[in-house]
């Protein structure tokens, strides 16, 4: 499709053509076939295997709250595409839109190291054009711009946005601000931003917090917990459009406004370099500053956004059970804080929480080798790390594995010591703990299955071999095998005769090595158990219960397979010994069972606003419940980057350790 290009600074159009194929950006890579996408799509092989997408209400929102995280990415060759979907303007028309464009360009080229020139385009997306801009020396950095309209309908705080007032209502319309004005209505922002996440094939999809409940109308500024109404409206918009446009990418959401109240909790390097990024934005928006020389931005409420990056949680946090010191202690719970973003462990002995570190919105994962209990965690920007637990409360400097970016949390084999993830070319990956070491083998692919989605499920076998069990595009299970322990060779994927599923499988080998996976129909949402043997399947067995989530799986000390699952009601079932009962009424968070000295324990996150966690024992044939967890704490939140140690207290001022 035709599309308008021109240099800013003046850049002859043949030197950027030249420029692009040398870079292989040629017709290679032009929007596929249908696409009304009618920019340069990067190939994921151009982007250090990343691809992110970023939406926000305006420019700036991406540097004062995704960053550092954007900006990391960006250092490592990632291919960025920020969509800005108003046109920021406060009411001051467009030479005000135009220097915040210029604004964000500025930023974006000092990250990215390269001169700040740009290729504006005018692009076609389904039946609107999105104005966009390509950084002429990094043409995997995009900024895109739907310029709705940006003043308040009222006196201000308190009053609707354009934005604010047409996802509110999808009969309301709102413009663009240009000379010839396009109108969206709900349905459309919607199906615009499907259409660019479609096309793109993000590996990670950003946005700010939809999560906010306050009324647009009550919110104000600078009250605790209220954020902007373009800001949540955006974000709103953007978590329904990945419902129409779903995919194996990650998705992160962002805090705004209410990091203020929080605890810095980003290092003085980190908070260096996202001050030195807002700084070139602030260098060009004049309602900042008027150029560099005695700019003293960023200031007032900028300065505190600068010292932070927290995460968006939804009350649904899972942990998982940590072995105590003692065999006669209730286990440890190891859990994210929804609050501090870091890995928190709980100690019973003690009765607190103790901080370990590692800046993530996912709950972590543990597994089980001969060289003691290792923790996984995952950053925002798809990097695994690890830290083995030396002795009962310390545990060793957070390790990366090298090898690939995961797009999710990798699925950890019940039976410990390995593991298997999605990497974000779609290629399932392993890695396991090496033999006589306690360090992990990097990530090393598997076959390729086609059109592969969800993550795989884990097991070994009694013979030592990973299985891997994982659905494509069609909801077929397959199911491939190493060759041998440790091996780099496995068997291709093996198709396995199940009903069509939109659910990632889970499976566990029982005691005499015989393999069970636990599927949910997708017609009744009822957990199903298989039982592959050889190249057939026998018939699934209903175990009658609906499934939300994925079930928790362990063995007992008879070698027998039990069951944990959240049903539809949220009610916490467990399946053992051809019985079922239900434990509790309402739990917030998927289970996990673990068998620590000769017990069976389970724990899941309580329902309501504040992060605790119930713990069962099974003990002479009965659950018995334990004391919960308290609260993790709200502060105590850093990167990855330094060793753990049972007398840490974590830094919450900003005296960070430096990265």
């Amino acid at each position: 499709m035709p599309s308008a290009l021109r240099a800013i600074p003046s850049l002859a159009l043949p030197y950027w053509l030249l420029f692009c194929l040398a870079l292989g950006w040629g017709a290679a890579q032009a929007a596929p076939a249908g696409s009304h996408d009618s920019a340069v799509i990067p190939e994921l092989s151009t982007c250090a295997g990343m691809k992110d997408l970023a939406f926000v209400g305006h420019m700036d929102d991406d540097l004062l709250f995704m960053n550092p995280d954007i900006l990391n990415v960006i250092r490592e060759g990632a291919c960025v595409r920020v969509v800005y979907l108003t046109a920021s303007e406060r009411n001051e028309g467009e030479t005000y839109m135009r220097n915040r464009e210029q604004a964000v360009q500025a930023a974006y080229a000092y990250m990215a190291g390269q001169a700040n020139e740009w290729i504006e385009q005018s692009v076609q997306v389904g039946a609107y054009r999105v104005a966009g801009f390509t950084l002429s020396g990094r043409p995997g950095i995009q900024l895109w711009h739907l310029r709705l309209q940006d003043p308040w309908l009222g006196p201000g705080w308190g009053s609707l946005t354009p934005l604010s007032r047409t996802e509110s209502d999808p009969k309301v319309p709102v413009e663009t601000l240009e000379a010839f004005p396009q109108r969206y209505l709900r349905s459309d922002l919607i199906e615009t931003l499907a259409t660019i996440i479609r096309t793109y094939g993000p590996t990670t999809i950003r946005h700010l917090d939809d999560t906010n409940v306050v009324p647009y109308t009550q919110l104000c500024w600078r009250c605790a917990g209220h954020g902007h109404p373009d800001h949540i409206a955006s974000a709103r918009l953007v978590r329904e459009a990945m419902m129409l446009a779903p995919g194996n990418y990650a998705q992160v959401g962002y805090i705004d406004y209410p990091i203020q109240e929080q605890a810095i909790n980003l290092s003085p390097t980190e908070i260096a370099d996202k001050t030195e990024a807002f700084r070139r934005y602030a260098w060009v928006d004049y309602r900042y500053c008027k150029g560099p020389e005695d700019c003293q931005q960023p200031a007032g409420p900028a300065a505190a956004w600068v010292g932070r990056a927290y995460y968006v949680a939804r009350q649904d946090t899972s942990a998982v059970l940590v072995a105590s010191a003692s065999s006669s202690q209730p286990p440890s719970v190891l859990t994210t804080g929804e609050l501090n973003d870091t890995i928190n462990l709980w100690q019973p002995d003690s009765a607190q929480w103790q901080s370990l570190g590692g800046r993530s919105s996912e709950a972590p994962d543990l597994a089980v080798s001969a060289h003691g209990e290792t923790m996984f965690s995952r950053d925002a920007t798809g990097r695994i790390w690890l830290s083995t637990q030396v002795k009962p409360g310390q545990w060793a400097a957070w390790q990366t594995l090298s090898g690939a970016r995961l797009n999710r949390m990798p699925a950890v084999a019940p039976e410990g010591h390995a593991a298997i993830g999605m990497g974000t070319d779609n290629r399932y990956y392993w890695t396991a703990a090496r033999a006589g070491q306690s360090a992990w083998s990097p990530w090393s692919a598997l076959p390729t299955l086609p059109d592969a989605r969800y993550n795989a499920a884990a097991s070994i076998d009694n013979e030592g071999r990973l299985i891997a069990l994982a659905l494509d595009a069609h909801g077929q299970l397959h199911l491939s095998r190493q060759a041998s322990q440790g091996a780099t060779l496995w068997a291709p994927w093996q198709l396995l005769s199940s009903p069509a599923l939109n659910a990632a499988p889970s499976a566990i080998h029982d005691g005499q090595g015989k393999l069970s996976i636990f599927i949910q129909d997708p017609d009744t949402r009822h957990l199903l158990r298989l039982e592959p043997a050889h190249a057939t399947t026998k018939p699934t067995q209903d175990l009658g219960l609906t499934l939300q989530g994925r079930p928790a799986l362990a063995l007992n000390s008879q070698g027998r397979v039990v069951v944990a699952l959240r049903n539809g009601d949220a009610e916490l079932w467990v399946l053992q010994g051809g019985g079922r009962i239900k434990l509790a009424d309402v739990v917030a968070s998927d289970p996990s069972l673990r068998l620590l000295g000769g017990h069976l324990y389970l724990t899941a996150r309580a329902s309501g606003p504040a992060q605790q966690y119930l713990i069962w024992r099974h003990e002479l044939g009965k659950w018995q419940a334990l004391p919960s967890t308290t609260e993790p704490p709200k502060a105590g939140g850093y990167a990855f980057q330094r060793p753990i140690l049972a007398s840490d207290t974590a830094p919450t001022s900003s005296e960070k350790p430096d990265s």
